[in-house]
């Protein structure tokens, strides 16, 4: 049996509600932490962390914050790029991969200790706080992130193409660590609904139970974190790419979610024939409504739509259906009914995706914004009749739908026109590197013109 490389010490649950600053001191002597990781992420997603002596840490850190470069993450310019790191307390976890660390995310505030509004977790929050301004208690998310490891050792069991949906042992050859890395979430707090080998061959998944907004966001962050973190110990490699291999299925980070008012879901309705309420068709409404523009978060890189092509199970069409993974949102069946929102893939900040797809939702439901489902396989379907049932594409690329985002007046000012314009000039920069480079396919093509 594969050995566990977890340290065997007392490990604590994540009880966002009931942490506070004593019980983190107690916490943090009970396990001899000496360190504490502070982590955040900067507007593109990408995870930073800082380290602290845990010895003077409680008073420091919490009181006074703790001061970065913010022009170095690109979140200003060097003319104001003083900010302030903040430890939220109620996400302090003790890290189950380290023999003396734990873990706090941090909220961004600049000097004058207001938020920084540029701080995607504040962005998140804004985006919740407007939901519960138009009476929306909660919102509910359960996120599905899609990755693969690579080996360093020789392959034994060879899984075939678009084959290794629930593969069993021993061709899931990651069955070990896949279960260590549910293991090392279960330790800091999270319920895991399941894990499984996914479509392509030795790709990933693990799917945690619905948590609150915020709380989903902080998952992905963490899973892609810690992932990388225990396959270390395999010798293995972990990439989130969203299309790592041309003849296999990319990797999505698919957003199951739901309101809630006085702990009920409101997208629920017995007597409908999808067990939709009005509300929940009026949100669907609203999300294709703004689909075009909300793929440039939800698909923020060049690489991103090679992931959205026919016949991979991504989706290429702007539609919604019950059981249909060919259009961008689905409805899963189940009692406790959700959205699935199905291009979203693990390149995406998932502060700037929750909050974009809460603004479009939301916007959906205040103009009553209705569409049709659509069953067919529409890979199947050609353009004339796609046309006869307006259904739209998706941006093809980054630049098609940097531009749809950036005429999106809706989604700028729910998130920030001036964020939104260093988010696009970010990526403008990315395109330009990539077109610059030269590749293979440049070889193959011209190299004999």
């Amino acid at each position: 049996m594969k050995q566990n490389h977890f340290h065997k010490k007392f490990i604590i649950k994540y009880y966002p509600i009931l942490m506070d600053k004593d019980k983190i001191k107690v916490l943090i002597e009970k396990n001899n932490i000496r360190w504490i990781q502070i982590h955040f992420t900067d507007l593109l997603g990408k995870l930073r962390v800082l380290h602290i002596p845990s010895e003077g840490f409680l008073n420091d850190a919490f009181k006074d914050g703790i001061s970065f470069d913010g022009s170095s993450v690109g979140f200003t310019n060097v003319e104001k790029s003083d900010l302030l790191v903040v430890p939220d307390k109620k996400t302090f976890i003790v890290l189950p991969h380290e023999e003396d660390e734990a873990r706090l995310i941090a909220n961004i505030y600049d000097t004058s200790g207001k938020p920084f509004l540029s701080d995607p977790r504040y962005i998140l929050s804004r985006a919740i706080q407007k939901a519960k301004e138009q009476g929306y208690d909660e919102i509910k998310i359960s996120p599905e992130i899609e990755f693969y490891i690579l080996n360093k050792y020789e392959r034994d069991y060879e899984i075939e193409e678009k084959k290794g949906y629930f593969i069993a042992p021993p061709f899931d050859i990651a069955k070990n660590y896949r279960r260590e890395l549910a293991e090392a979430l279960m330790k800091s707090g999270y319920s895991i609904k399941y894990h499984h080998h996914e479509t392509g061959r030795y790709q990933q998944e693990i799917e945690i139970k619905t948590v609150n907004a915020i709380e989903a966001a902080d998952f992905c962050i963490y899973l892609k974190y810690l992932a990388r973190e225990v396959a270390t110990f395999y010798n293995l490699l972990v990439t989130f790419m969203p299309k790592p291999f041309s003849d296999d299925a990319g990797n999505g980070m698919h957003a199951h979610i739901s309101f809630h008012v006085k702990g009920r879901n409101i997208f629920y309705d017995e007597n409908d024939g999808y067990n939709l309420s009005q509300t929940a068709r009026y949100f669907i409404g609203g999300i294709i409504e703004h689909a075009r523009s909300l793929t440039a978060i939800a698909n923020p890189t060049v690489n991103s739509y090679k992931r959205l092509i026919p016949d991979f199970e991504a989706p290429c069409y702007v539609a919604w259906g019950r059981y249909n993974r060919s259009g961008l949102i689905r409805i899963p069946a189940k009692k406790d009914i959700d959205i699935e929102l199905r291009n979203a893939d693990p390149t995406a900040n998932p502060y700037l995706l929750y909050s974009a797809i809460i603004y479009a939702g939301i916007d959906g439901i205040k103009k009553k914004i209705e569409y049709e489902p659509i069953e067919k396989n529409l890979y199947k379907v050609d353009k004339e009749r796609m046309k006869e049932y307006g259904v739209k594409e998706l941006p093809s690329n980054l630049m098609e739908a940097l531009a749809e985002l950036e005429n999106d007046d809706v989604i700028k000012r729910g998130i920030g026109k001036e964020t939104i314009e260093i988010f696009a000039e970010e990526k403008r920069k990315e395109w330009k590197k990539y077109m610059c480079e030269v590749n293979n396919i440049d070889y193959e093509f011209y190299f004999d013109s």
